[in-house]
Order: C-alpha cells, then sequence, then structure tokens
C-alpha cells in the first residue's frame, strides 16, 4: 500500500511539472531575457492647460505591475522568471517614467530566465498600473497631477505579442518590449484608463 501511495505522489509530481510548463525539458538550457523600456518618443502630456514632459529635473511616476511571463511554442509553454535563480514566478513593479543619467527612459530587465532550447512562436506576460501608486507627474507650470491609473472594464491583465524567435542551449536570446506611457492613457473623469500600447522592437541573439 505505501508502495501505491509513493508511485501515486511520484506520478502527480511528473503531471503537474508538465502542466506547469508543457514545454520539454533540456540539460542544456538557454537564456531568455525580456526587456522594458518607455518610447523615446513619447515624452509629453497636455493635461488641460497645462503641459507636462518628462525631464531630469522632476521625479515622476508610473508604476507598473509586471507579472506572469510565459513563452509558447503554438499551445505549449515556459514559465518565465525574473532572474535565472528564481525559482517561482513574483510580480515586480517598475517606474517606467524613471530617467536613466543621460536622460533617456531607464531599461529594465523584466524576466531573465532559463528556457529549454528551441523555437517560440509568442511572448506572454500581465501589466497592469499598480493599485499602490497614482501616476504623479509635475507641469512645466510647476504644478503637480496626481491621478489613479487603471485598465478600462473588461480589459484582460495579460498582454500577447505574436513573435517567431529561437533559443539555443547555452546562449542568450533577448527581446525587447517598448511601451509608451502617455499614449497609453486617457483621461476619465478623476482616472486615467490604461490602454497599454505596446510593442516588441527587437530580437537579439548572444
Amino acid at each position: 500500500m505505501r508502495c501505491l501511495i509513493y508511485t501515486f505522489v511520484i506520478i502527480s509530481i511528473y503531471l503537474i511539472s508538465g502542466c506547469e510548463t508543457g514545454v520539454e525539458n533540456s540539460p542544456s538550457a538557454g537564456i531568455l531575457r525580456i526587456t522594458l523600456q518607455s518610447d523615446p518618443a513619447d515624452t509629453m502630456l497636455v493635461e488641460r492647460s497645462d503641459t507636462f514632459t518628462v525631464n531630469q529635473r522632476y521625479t515622476a511616476l508610473f508604476m507598473l505591475k509586471i507579472f506572469q511571463g510565459r513563452v509558447y511554442q503554438e499551445k505549449n509553454f515556459a514559465v518565465l522568471y525574473r532572474t535565472t535563480t528564481s525559482y517561482r514566478q513574483e510580480d515586480a513593479l517598475y517606474n517606467i517614467l524613471a530617467m536613466d543619467s543621460l536622460g533617456d527612459y531607464k531599461q529594465y530587465t523584466i524576466f531573465e530566465s532559463l528556457i529549454p532550447p528551441g523555437n517560440y512562436t509568442s511572448l506572454e506576460f500581465g501589466v497592469n498600473a499598480a493599485s499602490d501608486y497614482k501616476l504623479t507627474i509635475v507641469a512645466l507650470s510647476g504644478k503637480v497631477f496626481q491621478n489613479p491609473v487603471e485598465l478600462p472594464p473588461g480589459e484582460k491583465l495579460l498582454v500577447s505579442f505574436p513573435q517567431d524567435f529561437k533559443v539555443d542551449e547555452n546562449r542568450v536570446t533577448q527581446i525587447d518590449v517598448q511601451i509608451s506611457p502617455f499614449k497609453s492613457i486617457t483621461r476619465y473623469r478623476d482616472v486615467y484608463r490604461f490602454y497599454r500600447k505596446m510593442k516588441i522592437t527587437g530580437v537579439h541573439y548572444f
């Protein structure tokens, strides 16, 4: 009886693992890196009679929550993690209006995961405005705007990007994703609706 229970547990673990990815494991995985950066041309928002332009003088805040990354081989998928040493998926927050020392939008690595080699057909991950933070911007006049940001009613949390790419053994594949922070939002009463205008701008192999 004990042997039967033990065998059942082992089989269950195997099946759960298979459902978790669906992509065949490999002893020599590759690394898939996903980056996120705001569109360098999308730096201005006109709010009624005020104009806001992103610059290093003021701290602007547009916090996104990124979560549940996956890449697909048709219907099978592999789970993405924040780092190559992570063992479980975690939510992460990023300020997409933050600037680097050169005055450009910061580029973030949102996933860097060990992935079985092969050809893949799409990327998917969750994107939402962080509910604990308001969009905070400062107009050229010095006036501060703070408003909640939310997805439109009925909008799905996950964003899918059809894209063919490959992962090779012991190599790095990098996919660059771009978001337009101000083109993505539309004022609705006292909140901004977040329409997530995003696209893949490049696939690189190292």
